[in-house]
């Protein structure tokens, strides 16, 4: 009798547990198994107990981190009862390092490396209209970066190299790129009876620019991250790599408000002639970045903490941005949704603007506001990136993770 009753308390305790553990171990088991984490997101998940207060968060003792901003690689062990591992994360531990809020709206001007292919059209040949990239295999978007293993760094390069006389009329080997892979083709150029040179009859461009937010600056490097995805011209691919480019200061015009299926937009204008304030050197599916020249640009008294997706927590946060020439403000937000990512997206969550006067400048967010930090008691955690057409109060933001990398 003594003994069935014990097995039944046993029983009742073990499902007493289970029915309090089980909402935090699927919370445990939500998360991704790569991510960025820092050192104070692991201390206040511990210290808040934001799993449970039976789960703890162990990094491997005396682990030699990186400082100033530089990523570390390792394992996170997530413990029951602090003896048993029932998930393993692997983390890139992330220094915990001021960074500059950014905020400020900036234009662009972005080189590729080689020249894009756009388009085409037809030669006037002596037999006739040809289309020499119909046989090539060459696409819209495609990075064309040699000719016969001869580099090409702008638009006129092309038309030199193809009426070399030792190339002239000959099917010509290109080197390509495409969706970041290289490949080699053929293409035979056409003798234009109206210019009376060889042509390939192809559109190119090498350049492409875009408005958006600084998002942070880093101290110890002014290395920037900007924008929270690609800039992308419509007239080029979405893979659009960039060599080198230059960042400007904007001029601020005005506010186009932003309603119900039409986005609104920051209107303004940059200088290409100014001095450039920084250096380009990377455009991928998070933003662009590179470093900044002027170091005039930031506010030395905005700065924060870069923090990994643990530091998002639901409910309220700021976002930075300028929306007149009187600089970078702060307004009200609510995170609303965090999601989970096991693999790179700059949907990371979703957010809706609360903020009574930047509803009433701007109606929600609008076009222009791409790469504006979010801020989160005292640490970045993301970016702003894309607006709710049906619904411009809210839209969705980039976890910082995503962004500190590049």
């Amino acid at each position: 009798m003594k003994k069935t009753f014990f097995v039944s308390l046993a029983i009742i305790f073990v499902m007493v547990i289970s029915a309090f553990l089980l909402p935090n171990i699927k919370k445990v088991s939500a998360l991704p198994d790569n991510m960025v984490v820092t050192y104070s997101d692991i201390e206040e998940a511990n210290n808040s107990k934001e799993f449970s207060p039976l789960i703890n968060l162990e990094l491997p003792k005396n682990i030699d981190v990186s400082t100033d901003g530089d990523l570390t690689d390792t394992v996170l062990k997530i413990k029951l009862f602090n003896l048993f591992t029932i998930k393993k994360v692997n983390i890139r531990l992330l220094s915990d390092t001021d960074v500059y809020v950014g905020g400020e709206t900036v234009g662009f001007n972005l080189f590729s490396e080689g020249v894009i292919c756009v388009g085409s059209n037809a030669i006037v040949t002596a037999d006739g209209a040809q289309e020499p990239i119909k046989t090539s295999g060459l696409m819209d978007g495609d990075a064309i970066l040699k000719i016969e293993d001869i580099e090409i760094e702008n638009i006129q390069d092309i038309d030199r190299i193809i009426n070399l006389p030792a190339f002239a009329g000959k099917p010509l080997i290109l080197t390509i790129r495409r969706n970041g892979e290289e490949i080699k083709t053929k293409i035979t150029p056409a003798f234009d009876l109206l210019n009376q040179k060889y042509k390939l009859g192809l559109w190119v461009r090498n350049n492409a620019s875009g408005v958006g937010t600084l998002t942070y600056v880093k101290k110890n490097d002014f290395r920037f991250g900007a924008v929270g995805h690609p800039i992308v011209d419509s007239s080029l691919a979405d893979n659009f790599s960039v060599d080198s480019g230059n960042i400007y200061k904007c001029r601020l015009l005005g506010i186009k408000k932003g309603e119900r299926n039409n986005p609104g937009e920051i209107r303004s204008t940059i200088n290409l002639s100014d001095d450039s304030i920084g250096l380009a050197d990377t455009n991928c599916k998070y933003g662009v970045y590179g470093n900044i020249l002027n170091k005039g640009i930031v506010d030395a008294d905005r700065t924060a903490i870069l923090g990994g997706r643990l530091s998002v927590k639901l409910g309220d946060a700021k976002i930075y941005c300028s929306l007149d020439n009187e600089g970078v403000k702060a307004y009200d937000i609510k995170i609303i949704k965090a999601n989970k990512q096991n693999t790179a997206d700059d949907k990371s969550m979703i957010i809706k603007i609360t903020d009574k006067e930047l509803l009433e400048k701007t109606g929600g967010i609008i076009q222009g506001m791409s790469g504006s930090p979010i801020v989160q008691n005292g640490k970045i955690v993301g970016a702003v990136t894309h607006v709710f057409v049906n619904d411009p109060t809210r839209g969705y933001g980039v976890y910082v993770d995503w962004m500190i990398d590049n």
